[in-house]
């Protein structure tokens, strides 16, 4: 059964006003720029944004602790040979164990799977960078002992078909780990996201905070063992909240 997050951490005392990048993204004129002060939509700018806007977010959030200790938590028990969907510009590499027999990394994005390539040189074992999708992931039946997504699932397209190749790509008793960005469960910070889900959704490569994850995963006949909500550090709380969990194929 599932430790749902019952409630959020203590509010902070006092609250930090958005500082650097966020400062600018939360401004009048950014809102403006990405089509959310208008309602025109972003489709047309998506090209641009994945191959020159995304590396750099993400080059920005590797920098940032919140994100840092989610990516590491979400690898770190990860053994034998691991998938990992939605590598980006392969943030998690430095934190899997070096005891793991293989990685092979599946994403969409073959400018952030150049900038993975580059990453490779010093890891101890082998990296296979693949592109494709979450919904057709291109590598064999049950050939994984574990599968990650680390801010990944949110952004596919269709949810619940990537969750059926989670299970078919599972060894029977395989391990599926994921850190996913959420709505939070205190209702006024969830309204807040709601409000501002379209900023999200810039920031993210188009990643949606009100997936059915749970739902997604156990309808594919996966058996969900941990399901955490946490707020991460550095970030503001309208965008930082997450939930950390696992997930095991059991046949």
């Amino acid at each position: 059964m599932a430790n749902r997050p019952s409630h959020p951490p203590n509010e902070p005392h006092t609250q930090r006003e958005p500082q650097g990048i966020f400062a600018i993204l939360f401004s009048p004129r950014a809102l403006a720029v990405g089509g959310l002060g208008s309602g025109r939509s972003i489709t047309n700018t998506m090209g641009f944004y994945r191959t020159a806007v995304l590396p750099r977010l993400l080059d920005f959030s590797e920098g940032l602790s919140g994100f840092e200790a989610a990516r590491q938590r979400t690898v770190e028990f990860a053994t034998g040979h691991v998938l990992e969907i939605g590598i980006g510009v392969g943030s998690t590499l430095a934190f899997y164990p070096r005891e793991i027999t293989s990685l092979t990394t599946v994403d969409p994005n073959p400018v952030l799977n150049a900038r993975v390539r580059r990453r490779l040189r010093h890891l101890a074992f082998p990296v296979d960078v693949r592109e494709g999708r979450g919904e057709q992931l291109p590598v064999k039946d049950a050939a994984f002992d574990c599968v990650v997504s680390a801010f990944a699932l949110g952004c596919v397209e269709h949810l619940e078909q990537a969750a059926a190749e989670i299970f078919r790509v599972l060894k029977p008793g395989g391990r599926f780990y994921f850190v996913e960005m959420g709505l939070s469960s205190d209702p006024r910070m969830a309204r807040w996201q709601w409000r501002l889900r379209g900023l999200q959704s810039l920031l993210v490569a188009g990643c949606k905070l009100d997936r059915p994850l749970e739902a997604a995963l156990t309808g594919a006949g996966l058996q969900l063992k941990r399901l955490d909500g946490v707020w991460l550090d550095a970030v503001p709380r309208v965008l930082g909240y997450a939930y950390e969990g696992c997930a095991v194929r059991d046949s």
